[in-house]
């Protein structure tokens, strides 16, 4: 089979992750050159990859002088660079896999799909939840016509206390105006995406959303609270935000911390965290006073062209995170939690006029030590498919079907904001 060429754009978590599909099948795909301005993360990259110097690429200007050097080119950059980056790959020849969220509007989201497609050049978009065995099950039984037609869907994204706090209250998605995504767009984008994928046999034509920033604000903050933890809180071992609680004592997310620090996590000292928190790292700063705008909870509800409808609630920093679905159709019921890996489908049962369950488990399925449930490799997997020419699977996330969920996020956005209902037209 022949083997697939790409250039990474943007050596950062979600591009290492999918350059690594090259490490563990170099078979398939061979990296060509990476692109970071960061130092440290390029010495990453030259020493996992065996770059030469004329791989390691600092600024996006350069690689755009060298015209197309690969089959297709990976963008995992930051929110606002996804459109400029996207585009001109797409007009130098490329294909692109570029990470969510795409854009933040409608107009850049619905052109970028016209250039791939003017192009001749497929663009696919990281959906990795639609990969996971979790959500592929469910979709192929509801294809299969297990639970008869869709006719309600209610899907939740609880994002626990860590995660909350390290990406979205003090992390670098912690400010709509400064990464250009919302809440919503940052982290339900996914969960807005698999409700279309899965009800795709209709479009969704109206939106409605209320939500806010209501609980994590200044005011709300523990009275005498300092504007940093350890600049004598009074509340450092009992607040759920504490940096001792959350960067010291644990952490989670540790491949989102202490980024000032240009080490591996493993090697930076306790002292060397103490000492970031204290003064500029933003994890050390109070959560109730951060200079995010983003909202802490947000409920959308959509309506589809065939009356279908389903309901999304977005909740931050909750005890236990994760994300729910329960499927309702004509024929039974889907519900699950897609963190215990297992859900059941349900239809009525005329013996006892109650019901009847069936359970089923995808842990087997899940390849060791893959993230988001196995998700990543399953679409780098169908990303070098693609490449190959071969059909994509029932999962694909190609930018024409991947446009819906986006189109419902503005619109929740925008009926938020406005307090109105939206209507869209796909």
């Amino acid at each position: 089979m022949k083997k697939v060429t790409t250039v990474i754009v943007g050596y950062g978590d979600r591009g290492s992750i999918y350059a690594d599909y090259a490490k563990k099948y170099p078979e398939e795909l061979e990296i060509k050159a990476v692109v970071d301005p960061d130092e440290y993360r390029m010495g990453l990259a030259r020493e996992k990859f065996n770059l030469k110097d004329e791989q390691c690429i600092y600024s996006f200007d350069e690689l755009v002088k060298l015209g197309k050097i690969a089959d297709c080119a990976i963008v995992a950059t930051m929110d606002l660079l996804h459109y400029s980056q996207a585009k001109t790959l797409l007009q130098l020849g490329y294909n692109v896999l570029v990470e969510k969220p795409v854009v933040n509007n409608a107009k850049q989201l619905e052109e970028l799909r016209d250039v791939a497609k003017n192009n001749n050049r497929i663009m696919m978009v990281c959906h990795v939840l639609r990969y996971t065995p979790f959500y592929s099950s469910i979709k192929k039984d509801i294809l299969d016509g297990k639970i008869g037609e869709i006719v309600h869907m209610e899907t939740s994204e609880l994002v626990g206390v860590c995660h909350a706090s390290t990406s979205f209250i003090r992390g670098k998605w912690n400010n709509e105006k400064r990464c250009g995504s919302s809440y919503l767009l940052a982290k339900c984008c996914h969960d807005i995406d698999l409700i279309c994928w899965l009800n795709n046999a209709t479009t969704p034509n109206e939106v409605v959303s209320f939500g806010g920033r209501n609980f994590i604000v200044p005011e709300k903050a523990p009275k005498g609270s300092p504007e940093r933890c350890y600049d004598g809180c009074p509340y450092i071992d009992t607040c759920r935000f504490s940096a001792k609680s959350l960067y010291i004592k644990n952490s989670l997310f540790s491949f989102l911390t202490y980024r000032g620090i240009k080490k591996n996590y493993e090697d930076i000292t306790e002292e060397e965290k103490l000492q970031a928190l204290r003064t500029d790292d933003p994890m050390g700063v109070c959560a109730y006073k951060t200079d995010t705008d983003l909202v802490d909870h947000q409920g959308v509800m959509l309506k589809f062209n065939n009356g279908s409808t389903a309901f999304h609630s977005l909740l931050s920093a909750v005890a236990r995170p994760g994300r729910k679905i329960h499927v309702i159709g004509t024929q039974g019921e889907i519900e699950g939690f897609f963190e215990d890996n297992k859900y059941y489908i349900r239809k009525f049962d005329f013996e006892s006029s109650w019901y009847k369950q069936e359970e089923v488990d995808v842990m087997a399925k899940i390849e060791a030590g893959v993230g988001h449930g196995g998700g990543d490799m399953g679409l780098m997997r169908d990303f070098v498919k693609r490449m190959r020419g071969e059909e994509p699977s029932i999962s694909s996330t190609d930018i024409s079907d991947s446009i819906n969920g986006h189109e419902c996020v503005y619109a929740a956005d925008r009926s938020r904001k406005e307090d109105k209902c939206i209507k869209i037209n796909l």
